[in-house]
């Protein structure tokens, strides 16, 4: 810096610019304005060229260069500057933050005296610009002592840095060593509590059990081929199964063949050659049915020492063979052990229940206990989701139909004296159901509107006149028909009031329409009248 502060530039100096920097300056910056002009921008006089090349002389291109040196040197010094950074803002353990902290209060300090000396050069550096042509300053130089401390410092700074990294470091090995510690701490302790070697002992030996019988499978296997081959006739009689599908499915044109080429069974149609093709799923069910029950009685076997579960054999049968298939199971297991429909079809489970239900009157009739029973497989509603076995709810083993249904429940209550609330309004609701479905059936042709269906129904009754068919169907279009649920006392009591009659009313109604109808359900619903 000192050399910089002793360099100077020659030219032909004007004394009283040399002397007087501000006004140098001025001059300077004039001269560079006026470089294409002969007057004075200030005075309006025109400027000599004496003067110019007076000024020129004074400022050449030696002073310029001099001048953007000297700037250099003033960024330069600024540059040099020691900025700290602030050691709040270091995430580092707790027992090096105070450590830090000192050193860097320290190494702040030391930085203060550093950016204080640079400070005095910047303030000579500024007088150097102002004035080139002034070689008498001095810059003193910083002393050795201030680095060194700054160094001694940093490098406090440093290690606690570096001890911090160490211990993370290490952290992170002594967490990884421990936790494969407690691994195979727990692993051995799993091991122990399953017993698993015994247990590998164990499946070793089953192992070895399972190879030997195995073999025996094999040699089993292989007796059963020879006995296989050496039988003349085929497994099962299909002129037996023949008949059994051909009445099964009420035509012909399906049947089995022994191929004694293949050594095996095929399905023909129309008897022509190869296997049929295209078979129908009723097709697939009926043949897999009929099979499977005549499999029951091959080798001697009884029906009456076997338990046989059907699960829904009826899936892919139309309504024909539905029947079949009922009939089918009927015929030819009903003196099984025991015996498992399970169906979700409600015309099949109608026949198997009127078949169950028939065996069981008749055993009470010898006074022997019922053997036949009906469950449903309820689903939860929760999760995970499971199933239970239930007992099968009454409406679905006691009716045939939910007319029948309807027809019972309401005329159980026609003989009662008085309805309870509840009764009368679900009664009402029963009324309407059971008179739409009566009088749909009657008179199919007025089913759009209850009120001329009934107009349509009243015509030629006597006993039923225009009085009840209104307070009929102002009973049931009020309490069982409306969009608001009234419920003041003198609703109520009418409703309780009525009910009964109004009932009966319907019931007579029905009886003067269609005496024989009404005469059966009647006997159905009073069965040990």
């Amino acid at each position: 810096m000192n050399e910089l502060f002793k360099q100077s530039v020659t030219n032909k100096v004007i004394e009283h610019l040399k002397n007087n920097q501000t006004t140098q300056a001025w001059v300077l910056h004039g001269l560079d304005i006026n470089k294409d002009s002969e007057y004075c921008e200030f005075c309006g006089s025109k400027i000599s060229q004496e003067r110019i090349d007076e000024l020129n002389a004074h400022f050449n291109d030696e002073y310029k260069k001099f001048s953007e040196t000297l700037d250099r040197a003033k960024s330069w010094l600024q540059d040099q500057f020691i900025e700290v950074i602030n050691v709040n803002d270091i995430d580092i353990y707790d027992e090096y933050k105070e450590n830090l902290k000192g050193s860097a209060s320290l190494l702040k300090q030391e930085a203060e005296k550093i950016n204080n000396e640079i400070k005095e050069w910047s303030k000579l550096l500024d007088e150097k610009i102002k004035n080139p042509f002034n070689v008498s300053m001095i810059a003193i130089e910083i002393k050795e002592d201030f680095f060194k401390e700054f160094n001694k410092r940093s490098e406090e700074i440093n290690t606690s840095i570096k001890l911090h990294n160490k211990k993370t470091s290490d952290f992170k090995k002594e967490t990884t060593k421990v936790k494969s510690q407690l691994e195979s701490h727990y692993a051995a302790s799993e091991v122990k509590s399953f017993d698993y070697f015994r247990k590998v002992s164990n499946r070793d030996n089953e192992i070895k059990n399972l190879d030997k019988l195995s073999d025996e499978l094999k040699k089993i296997q292989e007796e059963i081929r020879v006995i296989e081959n050496s039988l003349s006739n085929e497994t099962i009689a299909a002129d037996i199964f023949n008949k059994h599908l051909h009445g099964f499915l009420g035509r012909s044109e399906l049947s089995l063949q022994f191929n004694k080429s293949k050594n095996g069974y095929e399905i023909l149609r129309d008897n022509k050659l190869g296997h049929a093709p295209n078979l129908s799923e009723g097709e697939k069910t009926a043949i897999a049915l009929i099979y499977f029950i005549t499999k029951l009685t091959e080798n001697d076997n009884k029906i009456s020492d076997s338990i046989l579960v059907f699960d829904d054999p009826v899936s892919s049968f139309d309504s024909n063979h539905l029947f079949h298939s009922y009939s089918f199971i009927k015929t030819y297991c009903h003196e099984a052990k025991q015996l498992f429909l399970l169906t979700h079809n409600f015309t099949f489970f109608k026949l198997a229940r009127d078949w169950f239900n028939t065996n069981n009157r008749n055993r009470r009739n010898k006074e022997k206990p019922a053997n036949a029973f009906f469950y449903t497989i309820e689903p939860s509603a929760i999760t995970p989701r499971s199933s239970s076995l239930c007992n099968a709810d009454a409406s679905l083993i006691d009716y045939n139909s939910e007319y029948h249904y309807i027809f019972e429940t309401l005329y159980k209550h026609k003989e009662h004296p008085r309805l309870t609330r509840e009764q009368a309004f679900f009664t009402a609701n029963l009324s309407r159901k059971l008179l739409e479905s009566f009088l749909n059936f009657k008179y199919p042709r007025h089913r759009s509107d209850l009120s001329q269906l009934m107009d349509v129904a009243a015509k030629g009754c006597v006993a039923f006149d225009g009085h009840k068919k209104e307070k009929v169907y102002r009973f049931i279009n009020k309490y069982s028909h409306s969009a608001v649920i009234e419920i003041n006392e003198d609703i109520a009591e009418n409703l309780i009031g009525e009910g009964t009659n109004v009932i009966g009313d319907i019931f007579s109604w029905i009886e003067e329409i269609d005496k024989i109808h009404h005469d059966e359900m009647v006997s159905i619903c009073r069965p040990q009248v």
